[in-house]
């Protein structure tokens, strides 16, 4: 049986003090959020989808986008927005104003449902994990693809499953972390989806990390667009 929550818009006075939104059709590669943080008082994607737009303003994390379930064409549809906001203004707020803005220039409807997804579980192998822990109190942790590693620095075992979550190593699934590891470590991948005569990331994953990645059904919160307009009303 399925679990739906309405969802409430954001709260009165949660709006942008000015927000100019306009389609992006030149078809270049990449895309930006700048501003996320609030201390400048303005928020700017360029060149961003609408799905991006409302996975920030739900607070789906990198990699988890199988939490959205929505019309394909959220992913093909750019545009470039500038809103503008009191400066300090936290991120929590600054998402919930672009709830509101999503509601009120697209039409965006959305609601909650819980629904079991076949999923890849983190755990830890029978060995042991291979980790190194990092202590560190900065915050600049990094990560470093190549064509021959991924390189991990102060990573916690969620970011590392929301890492294998992305396309970027080709799993079929999302990964769910229940290592029960705390804090942040340290390591490094050997591994390479072009490489077709190295290890599997399977057994990359265990034998270097000490990790295990399994098959399992578990039930997952997914945000559903109920309704969404491809254009913008005008500014």
């Amino acid at each position: 049986m399925l679990l739906t929550i309405a969802l409430s818009l954001a709260a009165p006075g949660q709006t942008f003090d000015a927000a100019s939104i306009r389609a992006n059709n030149s078809g270049k590669n990449g895309s930006s959020m700048v501003g996320t943080g609030g201390s400048a008082g303005r928020i700017t994607f360029d060149n961003t989808s609408l799905h991006d737009c409302i996975t920030f303003a739900y607070g789906i994390p990198d990699g988890r986008n199988y939490e959205l379930s929505g019309p394909s064409w959220l992913d093909s549809e750019m545009f470039d927005i500038v809103a503008t906001f009191p400066p300090g203004t936290a991120t929590s707020v600054i998402r919930a104003m672009t709830q509101r803005m999503l509601a009120d220039r697209f039409g965006l409807q959305v609601h909650y449902e819980m629904k079991e997804l076949q999923t890849y579980v983190l755990t830890v192998a029978k060995g042991g994990a291979k980790l190194k822990p990092n202590s560190s109190t900065t915050d600049d942790g990094a990560f470093i693809y190549s064509d021959e590693r991924v390189v991990f620095r102060k990573s916690s075992m969620t970011g590392l499953a929301d890492r294998l979550s992305s396309p970027l190593f080709h799993l079929d699934r999302p990964v769910v972390n229940r290592t029960d590891l705390k804090g942040a470590y340290d390591f490094t991948l050997n591994w390479s989806a072009k490489d077709l005569t190295g290890p599997s990331l399977f057994t990359a994953i265990e034998e270097q990390l000490g990790l295990r990645l399994a098959i399992e059904k578990i039930p997952a919160r997914i945000l559903i667009v109920d309704n969404v307009n491809r254009a913008p009303t005008a500014n």
